[in-house]
């Protein structure tokens, strides 16, 4: 029995070994792929880090794409535009509001009615992000609970489907994990910016009321600014390359709609940039625009992949990506930094979930390996 005391020691030291300095060692690096292919309304999910490798599939009767459908479809809704207190101009709204607040007796019941709305939204949302979370994270929970970062490898008929919104835990995946998604499985390039970056900014003021290209331009001196509704074919002939392209403007079917011609991909990607933003509505969806900065050589691509909720939150947003950019940080820890800040932020100012959502959560990241 004496002799055996020593070999337990002896595996009680490799296993303590192996627990708090190996384990946390790989913990610590790795980084979670998951692979999601649809196929005939099944959900094929291969999920593959550096320790394990777990293949499942959801079914259609799991309900999972209505799930899917009906979370894009809530978070999707754009702030409505113009109301009546708008219309009336800022100064009487005011008065308005000045007037309710000395009123104590004063009962909005259409205001009433409107916050129990959005409250029955917030709960059904959080509900279909629990139950479509738990569909998809849970057999990989392990794996995701030592990521640090998220890699979506999606297909075609997955590009409307925001996995990155649905609860790991009880809070959506992006406030957790650095995410980012492709379409395939080579590696993928990793753009560092720095002071000297030289970039391509171009905004319109509908789209960009509260300047957040101007500011990022002044993180980088040697960006080319333009305004939308100034800018000619020729001063973008000018330009010989870019690190960056960074373009607040309304889309159209053909591209990028600025005042004197439409910014096509084929325009923007001679440019040679490393990194391209685009601060319009839907292009995170643009198949258009995606494959060809792909094809390209492009590292990463951002866009929304809804509405934008505000001016206001959309420049924000590019805001902290660059900022955190010019920090050191890559492209996925960059929009982690500003979707997390700012949802932390709506919720602190009083929002609820699904207003923080439609605030911090709009933009998605495309990583793609060099040609």
């Amino acid at each position: 029995m004496a002799s055996t005391a020593p070999r337990r020691f002896q595996s009680i030291l490799i296993f303590l070994f192996a627990a708090f300095v190996l384990v946390p060692r790989f913990a610590a690096a790795s980084d979670l792929t998951v692979f999601i292919e649809k196929r005939e309304a099944v959900f094929h999910i291969r999920a593959v880090s550096a320790f394990d490798t777990i293949s499942f599939a959801i079914e259609p009767r799991a309900g999972f794409t209505e799930k899917m459908v009906r979370i894009y479809e809530m978070i999707g809704v754009r702030q409505e535009e113009g109301g009546t207190l708008e219309k009336v101009g800022d100064f009487m709204g005011q008065q308005v509001r000045t007037v309710r607040s000395l009123l104590p007796f004063w009962k909005d019941e259409g205001k009433n009615k409107e916050t129990d709305a959005q409250s029955s939204e917030a709960d059904t949302l959080n509900r279909l992000l629990d139950e479509a979370g738990a569909l998809l994270f849970s057999p990989m929970e392990a794996q995701l609970a030592i990521a640090k970062s998220v890699d979506f490898v999606i297909d075609a008929e997955s590009l409307f489907y925001s996995f990155d919104a649905l609860h790991f835990g009880n809070e959506p995946l992006f406030l957790k994990k650095d995410v980012s998604y492709r379409f395939s499985e080579e590696k993928t390039a990793t753009p560092k910016a720095s002071a000297s970056w030289r970039g391509l900014i171009i905004a319109d003021e509908d789209t960009d009321p509260e300047k957040g290209a101007e500011a990022v331009s002044v993180l980088f001196p040697g960006a080319f600014g333009f305004d939308a509704d100034t800018v000619q074919p020729k001063d973008i002939e000018s330009i010989s390359s870019a690190d960056f392209i960074l373009i607040s403007a309304e889309g159209g079917v053909d591209g990028l709609q600025v005042k004197h011609m439409v910014l096509r991909p084929q325009t923007l990607s001679r440019l040679k940039p490393e990194l391209v933003y685009l601060d319009c509505n839907l292009y995170g969806l643009n198949l258009n625009f995606i494959n060809h900065f792909k094809q390209v050589g492009v590292s990463a691509y951002v866009a929304p992949v809804f509405g934008r909720w505000t001016g206001k939150d959309s420049a924000q947003t590019m805001i902290r990506f660059f900022r955190a950019m010019l920090n050191g940080e890559n492209p996925s820890r960059s929009l982690y930094l500003a979707r997390k800040t700012l949802y932390d932020a709506s919720i602190l100012n009083g929002e609820d979930v699904l207003t923080a959502m439609r605030i911090a959560f709009p933009f998605r990241l495309y990583q793609f390996g060099k040609q």
